[in-house]
């Protein structure tokens, strides 16, 4: 009995030592997966804030709603009826339809990001 209970506290202190460890975090709608430079959401139907100082965002799937707090150098976007919320951006690219970015700033000279666009529906806008 004594040896059974061990083995299970050892089992359960391994997983959440793994658990910790891991920044990708899976869900009934998909995965969120962030480092220190790289945030990748990928699913169906996330409503969450991150903050990234740095580095690319990735947003697939849809029917996503997702602010980033910070700046993001890029940020990608595909699939359908997603919206992104980012404080500061440089470049963005939309691949898809009806996706939405709303960004607050840019660090390009003329004050708006570089924009690529390829669907039917997307849009960027100052907010």
């Amino acid at each position: 009995m004594k040896k059974t209970l061990i083995l299970s506290v050892l089992f359960i202190g391994i997983g959440l030592a793994n658990a910790q460890k891991t920044a990708k975090v899976d869900s009934q709608h998909g995965t969120a997966k962030q480092t220190d430079k790289h945030l990748e959401i990928d699913g169906i139907g996330h409503n969450n804030s991150y903050t990234l100082n740095g580095g690319n965002a990735e947003v697939s799937g849809g029917n996503n709603v997702i602010t980033i707090n910070g700046n993001v150098d890029k940020l990608e976007v595909s699939g359908t009826d997603n919206t992104v919320y980012v404080d500061k951006v440089t470049r963005i690219i939309l691949e898809g339809g009806n996706n939405k970015v709303f960004y607050k700033s840019s660090s390009t000279k003329t004050g708006k990001p570089n924009v690529a666009i390829t669907g039917v529906g997307n849009s960027v806008k100052k907010k």
